[in-house]
């Protein structure tokens, strides 16, 4: 469970005060599939960026499996990120000279997995996004659908227990943008919490829960009478 009460982030830059966030509270329960829509500059990414302990917080409660983000130095923040968090992006973030085989198997060697564990691990979820078949191909020889299938592959790899996706079909057309989102479905359908920042109104609105952010604050839609819920 993660739960955030009145956090705010205030990035100071020389005289002047920026709210990213303005007591926001939210909670999203295990087995959630909630995605985040908002203007440009609402706060969605700065959510994002902070519940995957990315950046800290000014003030605010935040606590992941019960534990105070708080009260946790970066070694502790790096430890909980590593263990119970993976991460998709927009732009895939694969490393261009590896194979898939090998981009799926980078954050294996950084838990410090063995040579068998990582092999299990990356055939299962290479397989279980579709491209096991695909090994040995490059970045480059896959289309962007693909692409994304295999950052969600890698992000699985570790079994986390939030996936956290920041736009994670805003590179691709309509079609792949679909086979992502009934992907990311599945995944949630088998159990991993999933929290998805994006732009797309329509694939919004697949997943199990919905909530809006405008000016740092956090409003959970209706979606019977569609309509904001303060």
């Amino acid at each position: 469970m993660l739960v955030m009460k009145n956090v705010n982030k205030i990035f100071q830059t020389a005289d002047i005060q920026t709210h990213a966030l303005r007591d926001f509270s939210l909670t999203v329960n295990e087995g959630d599939f909630l995605s985040v829509t908002g203007p440009s500059g609402s706060g969605k990414t700065t959510f994002l960026n902070i519940a995957g302990l990315l950046e800290t917080y000014t003030n605010g409660d935040f606590l992941l499996d019960g534990e105070d983000v708080g009260k946790l130095n970066d070694k502790g923040r790096s430890r909980m990120r590593n263990e119970k968090i993976g991460f998709i992006f927009q732009g895939f973030n694969l490393i261009p000279d590896l194979n898939l085989y090998d981009n799926v198997d980078v954050p294996l060697r950084y838990r410090g997995f063995n040579a068998k564990e990582r092999k299990r691990r990356i055939i299962e979820n290479l397989d279980r996004v579709g491209l096991a078949s695909r090994l040995k191909h490059l970045p480059s020889q896959l289309s962007g659908g693909q692409q994304q299938r295999v950052a969600i592959a890698r992000a699985l790899a570790t079994d986390p227990r939030f996936l956290l996706a920041d736009e994670p079909t805003g590179n691709l057309d309509s079609e792949m943008a679909q086979g992502v989102m009934s992907l990311l479905e599945e995944i949630n359908q088998q159990g991993t919490t999933i929290i998805m920042v994006t732009h797309d109104a329509t694939l919004a609105k697949r997943a199990r829960r919905q909530v809006q952010v405008k000016d740092g604050r956090v409003s959970e839609l209706d979606l019977v009478n569609h309509r904001a819920i303060a």
